[in-house]
């Protein structure tokens, strides 16, 4: 593949993950779903759900949530994900059946192999 077909395949990925972003809000913020910006997702009308981390909405009090309660979909840091229990009143939705979207792009996924791969990079570049 060359170089300007990689680059071509890059934008396109990019425009596709911009599109399917501009679908989903944060009602929390008022802004577009974006990595590192947490909050409560609301999904537009017809668009498809987000991407998910789980497929099976998670709640966290023992006690079961009414029967016909949608599930809520939230962004929150994944070690929040992984303690739910413990933080879910922060985002007031320990009652509620939660759906964690999953965002591919966010700084919690690049850590820091992000910036060494980047230095390794450019001193094979000099």
């Amino acid at each position: 593949m060359s170089a300007l077909q990689r680059g071509a395949a890059v934008v396109l990925g990019c425009l596709a993950a911009a599109q399917a972003a501009a679908e989903y809000r944060n009602a929390t913020t008022g802004g577009p779903l974006r990595p590192g910006i947490y909050g409560r997702i609301v999904v537009k009308h017809a668009a498809p759900p987000p991407p998910v981390i789980y497929p099976q909405p998670v709640v966290a009090d023992a006690a079961l949530p009414p029967p016909g309660a949608q599930p809520v979909y939230l962004y929150v840091p994944p070690g929040q994900v992984r303690k739910w229990k413990q933080n879910c009143a922060r985002w007031q939705a320990c009652s509620q059946p939660v759906l964690f979207v999953r965002v591919d792009d966010s700084p919690s996924r690049w850590g820091s192999w992000r910036h060494r791969r980047e230095q390794v990079a450019l001193q094979e570049r000099d």
